[in-house]
């Protein structure tokens, strides 16, 4: 995805269609009381990509694990194609959504010491836009959102699945 100026961004937005939500390795792990699994891979992340936001860089402590889907539109699959870590304001970015949209994420941001302007803040300071631009981009992002909403999705784990599969 681009914003206004064409220059590809870095750091995007990524709302998950409601119709999917809840439904990651993540929360499969933690339903199925295996979170284990869950700390096996946030490991692996360590061991292949550092201890840096993938991102921005930061080195900040703690990073969370971020689910990266692809979304095939004609038949409607989601499938997942990577988990990276972030550091907690991009993560906060990808889910927009939640932290900006909604009082749940209103009431963690203020424990959190935050505002809405320091998640748009981070937004443009790694893609070095303006606020026109970031809200142009989640203008963007909310019309995909709702559209895919439409639909059930079925979901593909890729190499995820298997960990998933041997229960």
């Amino acid at each position: 995805m681009t914003i206004e100026s064409e220059k590809p961004i870095k750091l995007t937005i990524e709302l998950v269609p409601s119709t999917v939500w809840y439904s990651s390795v993540y929360t499969f792990f933690q339903k199925t009381n295996q979170l284990g699994k869950w700390r096996q891979i946030k490991e692996e992340l360590y061991a292949s990509e550092g201890t840096t936001c993938w991102i921005c860089g930061s080195e900040k402590k703690p990073l969370e694990a971020h689910e990266t889907w692809s979304y095939d539109e004609a038949n409607h699959i989601q499938k997942l194609e990577a988990i990276h870590h972030l550091c907690k304001m991009c993560h906060r970015v990808k889910h927009v959504g939640l932290w900006l949209h909604t009082p749940q994420g209103e009431n963690m941001l203020q424990k959190a010491g935050l505002t809405r302007k320091d998640v748009i803040n981070h937004f443009c300071r790694v893609n070095g836009c303006s606020e026109g631009e970031f809200g142009k981009h989640e203008k963007e992002a909310f019309r995909i959102w709702n559209e895919r909403s439409r639909y059930q999705w079925k979901q593909d784990f890729g190499k995820y699945g298997p960990f998933i599969n041997e229960n």
